[in-house]
């Protein structure tokens, strides 16, 4: 069984896709790690308190079960064991050795960005923050209708951003749409490199290039969302600032594809799931 789950897991590898600007959505995949510690501190604080009588409480609290009492787990012990074996696959993945996406493929890969929960999510909360701070008096109103303009025009600012850099500008260059993590150098170097890859991409065949992904993409969607954007102002040195602000927030994306595995990977072996959650939310827009 230990195998069979130990395969099924491998199996499931995929590389890690390129970032999106979504600065404002880490908040939170950041809250919900901390959540979890959060969840993890209380539960060790609940064990460590033994039951002190109160002449004012009626009701009794059970002391905890001591773990003399509790039978050893195999099955715990070698989901642990995969979950270590299976952080150090992701980290130690030779990615420059699978063969480079096809166009077709980065296709797919833009539409799968675009359509991922974590993403709708994380535009929709991103949406709801906007609406419920805007004035009545805004461009797009408040209440379901202003929310609605909201979601449905950073929804297609995404599709766009995916369409161009994903997939047309990257097929084109010959350029390869992943983001690859360098887990082995030192923090200042990963701090780095991180922020190094919205200026140098790697082409297919896995040698340094320009990102023409990064620049060019980003440009050719902030200029069509001109089309259906009448709420911005669309002089040429707006744009151009919506440009360099999008290119640095995905270069703050980029360390947190950087190091929230590593963050994830030192959550408590209870919160498995969360770890898995955390590490998907890396390999995600």
């Amino acid at each position: 069984m230990a195998a069979a789950l130990h395969d099924e897991m491998l199996l499931k590898l995929k590389p890690l896709p390129v970032r999106r600007r979504a600065g404002r959505r880490c908040a939170m995949q950041i809250a919900l790690i901390a959540a979890a510690f959060l969840s993890s501190d209380a539960a060790k604080n609940l064990s460590a308190q033994s039951f002190t009588p109160n002449s004012g409480t009626a009701a009794m609290i059970e002391p905890p079960i001591p773990t003399a009492a509790v039978a050893d787990s195999k099955n715990a012990d070698r989901l642990a064991h995969l979950a270590g074996q299976l952080q150090t696959r992701i980290e130690s993945e030779d990615l420059w050795r699978r063969a480079p996406l096809t166009p077709s493929g980065k296709f797919r890969l833009a539409v799968r960005n675009f359509s991922d929960p974590v993403n709708i999510g994380g535009t929709a909360l991103d949406s709801e923050i906007s609406n419920a701070t805007s004035s009545p008096s805004s461009a797009f109103g408040t209440g379901w209708s202003g929310f609605g303009k909201r979601f449905g025009m950073s929804m297609a600012d995404n599709g766009l951003n995916e369409f161009f850099s994903t997939f047309l500008v990257s097929s084109i260059a010959r350029q390869d749409p992943h983001y690859h993590r360098d887990p082995g150098a030192g923090k200042g170097k990963r701090i780095f490199y991180a922020l190094s890859r919205v200026v140098i991409a790697r082409s297919d065949s896995g040698k340094p290039m320009f990102n023409y992904a990064e620049f060019v993409g980003t440009s050719s969607s902030a200029l069509l969302e001109t089309t259906y954007h009448f709420e911005r102002d669309e002089s040429p040195g707006a744009i151009s600032s919506r440009i360099f602000v999008s290119i640095g927030s995905d270069a703050a994306w980029n360390l947190m594809n950087e190091f929230l595995p590593d963050f994830a990977r030192h959550l408590n072996p209870r919160f498995f799931f969360l770890r898995r959650l955390a590490e998907k939310a890396a390999k995600q827009n």
